[in-house]
């Protein structure tokens, strides 16, 4: 156990030294206190720019990202500032697949349920949002396996509609997180689907960094990371 503490301890340090290299991203690391229509809230931004599965669009204070993969859509707004209106699918919807989902960035407190969004959380440095984890989850990461299993474990809830498609989400207000990183389209409205498998090369897979990395606001880290796997 205290080897893998130190283990622990000696990579965050790695990880923080790498992103302080070339200065701190200027997107907001928390909640703004005003709201300017006019203003261009995420200046650090990402360009897919292999077949990586999903594209990424800015405008004022929301990111539009869409997942070729699970064939869902996510609109993402800078905290503080207003949610847009009549955007998300709406709750209780029968819809099957080809979701529309809308969260505030960056995030206080997450779950996780995908193997390849806690690697990148981990590139990121963002460690600490992680709030829980799906009860079945499992990672090969020492870090990430002394941080779990110290965190509370979420159950999924089904529910059927009319008895026609079953829906499912994720308990994450039981352990006070906000949304789940999974790794499959599914209709729980806080669940947001990651899935570098779905690019054609390895550039593309390594692309995902980008897309985790705009829900966290860290848009410039993730730009040197990428930069430095492209070269």
């Amino acid at each position: 156990m205290m080897i893998k503490t130190q283990l622990c301890s000696a990579a965050i340090a790695a990880v923080l030294a790498i992103s302080m290299v070339g200065g701190v991203g200027a997107n907001e690391a928390g909640c703004v206190t005003s709201y300017d229509a006019s203003k261009d809230y995420f200046p650090d931004k990402v360009e897919v720019k292999h077949s990586a599965g999903f594209s990424i669009t800015y405008s004022g204070n929301t990111k539009h990202i869409r997942n070729d993969v699970s064939g869902e859509t996510y609109v993402l707004y800078q905290c503080g500032t207003p949610a847009p209106a009549d955007v998300a699918t709406k709750a209780g919807s029968l819809q099957v697949g080809n979701w529309t989902k809308v969260a505030s960035v960056p995030p206080k407190k997450i779950a996780l349920d995908s193997a390849p969004a806690s690697a990148i959380i981990e590139m990121l440095g963002v460690q600490s949002t992680v709030a829980a984890s799906y009860k079945f989850f499992a990672v090969t990461s020492p870090c990430m396996q002394k941080q779990l299993a110290e965190l509370p474990r979420v159950a999924q809830s089904f529910a059927r509609k009319r008895g026609l498609a079953r829906r499912v989400s994720y308990d994450v207000a039981d352990a006070g997180a906000e949304w789940t990183f999974t790794t499959y389209g599914m209709s729980d409205p806080q669940s947001f689907a990651l899935n570098p498998d779905g690019a054609r090369d390895m550039l593309g897979k390594a692309e995902w960094i980008k897309f985790a990395a705009a829900f966290f606001n860290k848009e410039a880290e993730a730009n040197k990371i990428f930069a430095d796997i492209e070269s």
